[in-house]
C-alpha cells in the first residue's frame, strides 16, 4: 500500500473495504496489508474492539489463502524442477496458517522432499507431481551438500527425473554440455547457463534449445524474450508440453488472459497436462467473470485427481452465485466437511 493511501485513509472500515476489495480479486497480500494497517489503527482504541476482532479474522483469512498459493507455487516449482525455491514455499506455509488441513499437506509435501543421508536431511524433489503425468521417478537434491558429493551427470540425472516421461527420455540424450548449462540454471547461474546452452545449441533438439533459454530469461526479467523462445520452441515442437504450459502461465502473469485461454484450450484439445490445463483454463473463465463456464470446468475435474483443488474453488462459485444448495453438496461431497 502506497504512502499516499495510508495518509487519505485513515479510518479502520476504509482499510476493511479495501481489504475485503483486494481479496475478491485475489491480491491476498495486499489484502493482508490492508487489514493489518487497520487493526493497528484499532489498538488502544475501546470503541474498536469489535472491529479488531473483525481485522484478525480477515488476517487469518488472508493468510490461509496466501498459504494455499504457496502450496500451488511448491508444487510447480518441483515440476520444473527449482527443489529449493519448493522447499521455501512449504516451509513458508506453515509460518502463515495454522490451518491443520494445510499445514498436514505442506509436512507431507516436504517429506515427500527428503531423504536421510549421512544423519543430515536433504531436500529432494517429490515423486510426482500433477504437471508430470504421473512420473513415479524421484527427485533432485539441490543443497551444496548433496550437489558437491555427486558429479555432474549424477546430479543432472537427478535434476531431470522430475520431468514427464517423454520429455526425461529426450533429455537423457543431451550430452554433457548440456547438462552443465541445464545445472547451472537450476542453481540460477543465468548468465552461465546462457552461455552453456548457446555453446551447445547445433546439437540440442531445437524446441529444447528454445525453451530452455526462455527460463531463464524469464528468470532474468526479459519476458519479452523469453516469450518468443517459448514459442519458437512450440514451432520447433508443437508436442512439448512443457513450453505451452511455461507460455500460457507467462500470459497470465501479464494479465493477458484472453492469448492465455488460447494457449490452455490448445492444451486441452491436443491433450497435454489435460488436468492442470483445464483448472488453469477454469481459472481464467473466473477471472474474466465468466462463472458458468468455470463451473463447468471444476465440475469436469471433480472425477481427477484435481477434485479436491476443483472443489474447492467451485464450492466458493456456487456460493458467490447464490447457489448454496449445490455448493453444499459439493462440501458434503468432496470436501468432507460438514456445512453450517
Amino acid at each position: 500500500m502506497s504512502i499516499f493511501s495510508r495518509f487519505f485513509s485513515r479510518s479502520p472500515s476504509d482499510f476493511l473495504a479495501k481489504g475485503d476489495s483486494f481479496m475478491e480479486s485475489d491480491r491476498f497480500f495486499d489484502a493482508r496489508t490492508a487489514y493489518e494497517d487497520g487493526l493497528a489503527l484499532c489498538q488502544g482504541k475501546v470503541e474498536y474492539n469489535e472491529m479488531k476482532i473483525v481485522f484478525i479474522s480477515r488476517i487469518e483469512d488472508a493468510n490461509r489463502k496466501l498459504a494455499e498459493l504457496n502450496i500451488h507455487e511448491a508444487e510447480f516449482a518441483s515440476s520444473r524442477g527449482d527443489v529449493a525455491k519448493a522447499i521455501d514455499h512449504l516451509e513458508l506455509v506453515k509460518t502463515l496458517t495454522y490451518d491443520p488441513e494445510l499445514r498436514e499437506k505442506a509436512e507431507k509435501l516436504l517429506l515427500d522432499f527428503v531423504v536421510l543421508e549421512d544423519e543430515s536431511v536433504v531436500p529432494v524433489v517429490a515423486a510426482s507431481c500433477a504437471s508430470c503425468s504421473g512420473s513415479s521417478r524421484r527427485g533432485y537434491s539441490d543443497d551444496q551438500h548433496s550437489e558437491a558429493s555427486l558429479s555432474l551427470l549424477e546430479y543432472y540425472e537427478l535434476l531431470i527425473q522430475q520431468l514427464p516421461s517423454d520429455q526425461y527420455e529426450r533429455y537423457t540424450q543431451l550430452g554433457e554440455d548440456f547438462a552443465y548449462a541445464f545445472s547451472a540454471a537450476s542453481r540460477d547461474e543465468h548468465q552461465e547457463a546462457l552461455a552453456g546452452f548457446e555453446n551447445c545449441a547445433k546439437i540440442l533438439p531445437p524446441d529444447i534449445y528454445h525453451y530452455e533459454k526462455a527460463k531463464v530469461l524469464h528468470r532474468l526479467g526479459d519476458d519479452n524474450a523469453a516469450e518468443q523462445h517459448f514459442r519458437t520452441s512450440i514451432e520447433q515442437n508443437r508436442g512439448n508440453s512443457l513450453a505451452w504450459l511455461s507460455l500460457a502461465l507467462l500470459l497470465q502473469e501479464q494479465n493477458r488472459l484472453k492469448d492465455a485461454a488460447i494457449a490452455f484450450e490448445t492444451m486441452i484439445a491436443e491433450d497435454m497436462m489435460p488436468g492442470q490445463s483445464l483448472l488453469m483454463r477454469a481459472g481464467i473463465y473466473e477471472a474474466t467473470g465468466d462463472h458458468e463456464s468455470a463451473i463447468n470446468q471444476y465440475v469436469k475435474l471433480l472425477q481427477t485427481p484435481y477434485a479436491t483443488v476443483a472443489a474447492e474453488k467451485l464450492y466458493v462459485l456456487l456460493l458467490d452465485t447464490g447457489r448454496k444448495g449445490d455448493a453444499d453438496i459439493i462440501m458434503k461431497k468432496y470436501l468432507k466437511k460438514s456445512c453450517h
